[in-house]
């Protein structure tokens, strides 16, 4: 056996018969990050596999949904969901197949109001934007991790700076591949 050959099978032996090895990140054109990241969010999201959501189909898309299911929850015009929004743009279009990944439109503008913020702390337990939650819907597995889905597993508010973009790309596609993709 070669050394290139017990290697293979020691991943798959690590990864587990069923799960194959994922390729490493995708290269990122930061040019094209830095671009985006000037445009509002819904034109960020424009073209990518992100859905909308809304009050009415919020709870119906996300315990409906036979996959896990990334919620980003955003100001259309706030610098801070922009750079997020590029983030969110980068995993759905390499994640597309495994995850779903949603934009909630929290605001037009750059601000929310005080009671605007307190009625999506009200429903969904967002305290301030933007912020991102992971959904680990997990149907398909035998175990039971969860049974109710509307707590989310992770709730972030970090948001990327274009300075460290890179670095919370890649600590976001390991937390996919460790705790979504278990």
């Amino acid at each position: 056996m070669t050394r290139r050959g017990l290697l293979a099978g020691l991943a798959t032996l690590a990864l587990g018969p069923d799960r194959p090895a994922r390729a490493a990140a995708p290269p990122v054109d930061m040019a094209d990050i830095r671009r985006l990241a000037r445009e509002p969010v819904e034109t960020i999201f424009a073209g990518a596999p992100i859905g909308r959501l809304t009050d009415a189909d919020y709870w119906k898309t996300v315990r409906g949904s036979p996959r896990p299911v990334v919620v980003v929850f955003y100001a259309n015009q706030d610098e801070r969901s922009r750079n997020l929004a590029t983030l969110a743009r980068s995993l759905a279009v390499e994640y597309a197949e495994v995850i779903g990944f949603y934009g909630y439109r929290v605001t037009a503008g750059t601000t929310v109001e005080r009671a605007g913020l307190a009625e999506i702390d009200r429903r969904y337990g967002v305290k301030r934007l933007p912020a991102t939650l992971f959904y680990d819907n997990d149907h398909g597995n035998m175990e039971l991790e969860r049974t109710d889905y509307s707590v989310p597993a992770m709730l972030e508010y970090r948001t990327p700076s274009m300075l460290f973009w890179r670095t919370y790309h890649q600590a976001i596609r390991d937390y996919i591949e460790k705790n979504i993709l278990d």
